[in-house]
């Protein structure tokens, strides 16, 4: 009876030492994911953010303009334009 009792018990161990290794393995599998993805919402908070200053600075119709004619060279009907050449700087002067 204790022969049987002995093996029960050794083979229960050897059940509950494996579940324990395998949920383990399972916690630090996670804890890595958990980990990545919290650094990819953080990206995208971040993301977020860029977006939503960008989103309320063009909503100003001012900035918009001023964007417009900055980067298409946009004017008014009846506007000239002035395109200033900084001077190259050369040692051949």
């Amino acid at each position: 009876m204790k022969i049987a009792a002995t093996i029960f018990l050794s083979l229960i161990l050897i059940v509950l030492g494996n579940q324990i290794r395998f949920f383990s393995a399972k916690n630090t599998e996670n804890e890595t994911r958990y980990a990545q993805v919290k650094k990819e919402l953080e990206e995208a908070r971040r993301d977020y953010g860029k977006v939503e200053a960008n989103f309320s600075y063009y909503t100003n119709p001012n900035n918009l303009e001023k964007e417009l004619r900055a980067r298409f060279n946009y004017k008014l009907p009846g506007e000239k334009m002035i395109i200033i050449v900084p001077e190259s700087s050369s040692t051949n002067q």
